[in-house]
């Protein structure tokens, strides 16, 4: 642990410094006091001919931030008054208090139809308005996500993926937070979600990519509140409703959300696989025609201000789902005893329940010296009941298995962050974190026919202490550097009760350096290159004894020994206005993925997470929006080269594949948007593993009426295509099949927005790092 603190307290950087970049933000109000609602905020050169920066007025603010200094002319459009207008020298940072005078000129009735792209572009990160009518009128945050350009919902909709990144931390109020509570959010509580390519080291080492989630914005005082419902039509009926809404007294803020879900699930699967060794076959198809899924998510903050940097501050999250969920399996079996016909029925009864709350402090303990710190507890419990029955060669059903399975973790984390403002152009940020995880699952398997019994009673401890400094400023001008170090600290212990030594017993200490440089060549262009070293540690669930039944000769079982991912990666990226190129080349070791393998000891198959060797590749992207007059879009290509291996494995060819993103938004009227597009993967050869093509369409229409009141149609997957389809053969085990996603949809959605609330007073931070492994 020593060397733990040495190197985070004594890391230390050089550089030299050039020119010094300002900040510029106002306060723009009419002439009777009142903040002007909305306007364009233009920063142009001394001689008024090149347009450096452009910002919206929003709420009678406005800020430029990384400015170099020199001096700027300002221009300030708004609707109903005189243009303002100043020239200024920008020689440190400034604050302006402006006054509008209002137009003499007497308009008449004007209605201005333009549109604004939804989805941004800078230096390769992506960021989506989730408040632009087409993405807030969906309830679901994980559809939410789909829209973004590279972000892929896996198909049992329990994890994240981004191309050529892999899973990516969830942040929200500039703390991560966990998979569980992105979904319990209402959708109209984001403002925004944008896709970090190259976070910082003060993100977690897990950080290949960071999806950083922003709340909407509500005024110092008054009251705003949210009402919603949507009717989805899938293969079942899908109901969401959802509210969300805040108070201020101008000082204090409280705000809170609720959903109710009531949700028709489908879901299957099909997998045919060879043991050419032990002379065994095997195809299967898994069936849930209604999983019968309620969910009641929610939270609730409060926000109080001690000073005007000061602050602290609580915010609870909890969900509760149930399922109801029978599922259906036919498998076929061939071995040398002979040909099996099996029909399986198992009723599931499934309950999840999650809860984490936090609480914040933050103080500015200097002038350029800022500390937070936070405390937060998280918990999380999974109960199964399955019975089992099934139907041998048309024999009649039989009662084989009753199962009894319990999971839960509970996990308390404590944060620090300093943040020194040494100069202008030098900021140093240095922060450890402390997190103690303790997860239990007891498993009772009952054999009916026998009437014998299995239990598993398991135990899992971790500590994870970690710390991070980074240095970050400019050279000179165009130049800007950030230079970061984490340190992590890992325990791992996990046993079974009946046994005197641990499962596992692991202790070690990595160190994960990051790099990036950041070259702007005119006011249009930008060259970065950044160096990263990070971690991908599976779920706490995935490495307890939790298992579950697919047919009598298939069992899905977690891996308690499964190691996490380790990746090295370089990056480039060159931007032009809101276009950029980017180039990505990694390497991993012990990722990861599903695979079926044969076990001796029990002669059955095995669907299990294991890690492989290595996992190598590159990738190139272009990303090109395009915005005129009423048409917005964005578009997206990337070619990839993506290779898997390993020492057990059958190494097929490996070839690129494209993949493609396009989304076409049309404002016909100031109320009226309509919206197309979708994505394109083609085949994919990844050595070890063979997975099809995909194209999936969808198209949106919304109206609002009123101002208040909001409705959209939607169709998506319109082609019914989301079905994933997977070659491989592992260890001797060679098999194919398909995953069928339940995409395709006709959703009726309605929102009613009332109150007057817009700017917001609430700030917290989730402080646990091992949120997102809590499922």
């Amino acid at each position: 642990m020593r060397h733990l603190y040495f190197l985070i307290f004594c890391f230390s950087i050089s550089a030299v410094f050039g020119q010094d970049q300002f900040s510029l933000w106002g306060n723009v109000v009419d002439e009777h006091g009142n903040n002007v609602a909305v306007g364009d905020v233009l920063l142009y050169d001394e001689s008024q001919e090149n347009l450096i920066k452009y910002t919206q007025l929003y709420d009678g603010g406005f800020t430029f931030n990384a400015v170099v200094g020199n001096s700027y002319y300002l221009r300030i459009s708004v609707l109903g008054f005189e243009d303002y207008e100043t020239p200024f020298l920008l020689d440190k940072n400034i604050e302006l208090e402006i006054t509008l005078t209002e137009s003499a000129e007497q308009l008449g009735e004007v209605e201005v139809v333009a549109a604004k792209n939804p989805i941004t572009n800078k230096n390769g990160n992506l960021k989506i308005d989730v408040q632009n009518p087409v993405f807030s009128s969906i309830p679901d945050p994980l559809d939410v996500l789909a829209k973004l350009p590279n972000v892929q919902i896996a198909a049992d909709r329990e994890s994240i993926s981004i191309i050529g990144k892999g899973n990516p931390l969830i942040y929200m109020g500039g703390q991560r937070i966990t998979f569980e509570e992105l979904t319990a959010l209402s959708v109209d509580a984001i403002e925004s979600i944008e896709l970090i390519a190259n976070p910082s080291a003060k993100y977690e080492a897990e950080g290949r990519a960071v999806l950083m989630v922003t709340r909407k914005r509500n005024s110092s005082k008054g009251v705003r509140m949210n009402v919603s419902e949507t009717a989805s039509f899938r293969r079942n009926f899908n109901n969401y409703i959802n509210s969300n809404g805040s108070y201020s007294n101008g000082n204090w803020t409280i705000q809170g959300n609720f959903a109710y879900n009531d949700l028709g699930q489908w879901e299957s699967h099909t997998f045919a696989f060879d043991i050419p060794e032990e002379n065994i076959f095997s195809d299967y198809l898994v069936l849930i025609d209604l999983n019968k899924r309620k969910e009641i998510n929610g939270g609730l903050g409060f926000f109080y201000p001690l000073k005007k940097d000061d602050y602290f501050s609580f915010n609870t999250t909890f969900r509760r789902q149930t399922n109801d969920a029978p599922i259906e399996t036919e498998t076929f079996v061939r071995s040398e005893a002979g040909e099996d016909n099996i029909v399986s029925d198992s009723e599931n009864d499934n309950i999840k329940d999650y809860f984490s709350s936090n609480f914040n402090y933050n103080k500015k303990v200097a002038k350029n010296l800022n500390l937070f710190t936070g405390l937060q507890y998280s918990f999380y419990k999974q109960t199964l009941d399955t019975e089992i029955s099934n139907n041998f060669n048309g024999d009649g059903f039989s009662l084989d298995e009753d199962r009894g399975q319990e999971y839960k973790i509970n996990s308390l984390a404590f944060r620090v962050d300093l943040e020194h403002i040494i100069s202008d152009n030098l900021n140093w940020e240095l922060g450890a974190n402390f997190n103690e995880a303790r997860a239990g699952a007891f498993t009772e398997i009952q054999e009916i026919s026998n009437n014998s019994a299995t239990i598993f009673d398991f135990d899992y401890e971790e500590r994870l202490h970690s710390g991070y400094t980074t240095l970050s400023g400019n050279i000179k001008k165009g130049i800007d550097y950030e230079l970061g170090l984490r340190v992590e600290y890992n325990k791992v212990r996990s046993e079974l009760k009946d046994q005197a030594l641990p499962l596992v017993d692991r202790e070690n200490t990595n160190l994960f350096p990051k790099a990036s440089l950041n070259l702007q060549l005119d006011s249009t262009k930008t060259v970065s290159v950044n160096f990263a070293r990070s971690i991908s540690r599976p779920s706490f669930r995935g490495i307890s004894t939790i298992r579950t039944f697919i047919n009598p000769f298939l069992e899905a079982v977690n891996d308690v020994n499964l190691l996490p991912t380790l990746t090295n990666e370089v990056s480039a990226n060159f931007q032009w206005k809101n276009k950029s190129i980017n180039a990505l080349y990694y390497r991993n070791t012990n990722t990861t993925n599903f695979t079926i393998q044969y076990d001796d000891t029990l002669e059955r198959a095995i669907l299990s997470t294991i890690n492989f060797e290595r996992e190598s590749g590159f990738l190139v992207q272009l990303t090109l929006p395009y915005s005129h007059k009423k048409w917005t879009s964005t578009n997206t290509i990337s070619l990839t080269y993506n290779k898997i291996e390993d020492s057990i494995a059958t190494i097929g060819s490996t070839s690129p594949y494209l993949y493609a993103y396009s989304n076409q938004q049309f404002k016909i009227k100031k109320d009226i948007s309509i919206a197309f597009g979708g994505w394109l993967l083609t085949k994919r050869q990844e050595g070890i593993f063979q997975r099809n093509g995909l194209l999936v369409l969808d198209a949106t229409i919304t109206k609002t009426f009123f101002e208040k009141l909001q409705c959209a149609i939607r169709l998506n997957d319109i082609t019914q295509a989301m079905n994933f389809e997977e070659r491989y053969s592992v260890n001797g085990v060679e098999a194919a099949g398909v995953y069928f996603v339940d995409a395709q949809e006709v959703a009726f959605s309605v929102k009613y927005d009332f109150g007057n609330t817009k700017k917001t007073k609430f700030k917290n931070k989730d402080v646990d790092e091992n949120l997102g492994r809590i499922k």
